[in-house]
């Protein structure tokens, strides 16, 4: 089966970004713009037992990377992250077995040529699966970017992948991101809207077309609303989608997972832990 899309990218609305044209299905890019410095961000799916989709991948990002950074003045920095399915001892630890070594080679050849660190803790498991752990998920940034890291390591929160997420912070200075407070609906005084809506209303004429009536009568209506609604605390990382039993469910089919790991890192796998595991998992999931 041919997957048509594997990787993309997010990014938040009030940073300037630009994507960056890249003929492959499993490589996304774009460039983040500041004042002083542009950064190329790329997310990266290389399919695994696949010498050719490797080779093509690194000559793809080599490329990119050094289309980038000749297009502009500033100073540049750049993050590839994703799934490489490449083992290596540089990131994988001593647990890389010898029959192994030598597999991510175009990878670091790669990482020489452009001056690339990779982030995570040496060692991190970044993939588990019935046969084991290991670390093929990757995270690699220009040094000089690497020098402004704060923090890379695997995000805490667990969604039910095989894979885990990655979170590296870097210390930049940001634009000024500002949240619009969200109007309180459900905590608003009617009865007081309403009084100033019939109060505002009575002196105003009520000549002209339909259209002027319209727009009389619902700058009346905003201006109350406005007013007398209370607003929420602004927070630019509400997600309005989420609810308490969300929480539940994730809580509990995380223990459940967490519980059935151990035994199997311990050599003791229990297939009643499986299943209920497995069981929470889609509820969580389908919810």
């Amino acid at each position: 089966m041919q997957w048509p899309i594997r990787s993309m990218l997010w990014i938040r609305s009030d940073l300037e970004a630009e994507q960056v044209p890249i003929p492959s299905a499993d490589l996304t890019g774009a460039i983040l713009r500041w004042p002083d410095r542009e950064v190329l961000v790329v997310s990266v799916y290389v399919a695994g037992k696949d010498e050719e989709a490797l080779r093509t991948a690194m000559r793809q990002l080599h490329a990119t990377i050094g289309s980038f950074r000749n297009s502009t003045g500033k100073r540049t920095d750049v993050i590839l992250a994703g799934d490489f399915n490449r083992h290596d001892q540089l990131w994988g630890g001593d647990d890389v077995t010898g029959r192994r070594q030598g597999e991510a080679g175009p990878i670091i050849d790669l990482m020489d040529e452009h001056g690339l660190l990779s982030l995570l803790p040496r060692g991190t498991k970044t993939w588990e699966g019935p046969g084991g752990e290991s670390t093929i998920d990757l995270t690699l940034a220009s040094a000089e970017l690497a020098d402004e890291m704060v923090h890379c390591g695997i995000y805490p929160t667990e969604h039910g992948s095989d894979q885990r997420a990655i979170q590296a912070e870097f210390d930049l200075a940001m634009p000024e991101r500002t949240a619009e407070p969200r109007l309180l609906f459900k905590n608003a005084p009617w009865n007081a809207i309403r009084e100033r809506v019939k109060e505002k209303l009575s002196p105003l004429p009520w000549d002209g077309d339909v259209q002027t009536q319209t727009d009389r009568l619902m700058d009346v209506v905003l201006d109350a609303i406005h007013d007398l609604v209370p607003r929420a605390k602004p927070s630019p990382y509400a997600k309005r989608w989420w609810t308490t039993d969300l929480t539940k469910l994730r809580r509990t089919y995380t223990f459940w997972r967490n519980l059935a790991k151990a035994r199997r890192r311990a050599g003791q796998r229990i297939d009643s832990l499986e299943d209920r595991a497995k069981e929470t998992g889609k509820e969580y999931h389908d919810a």
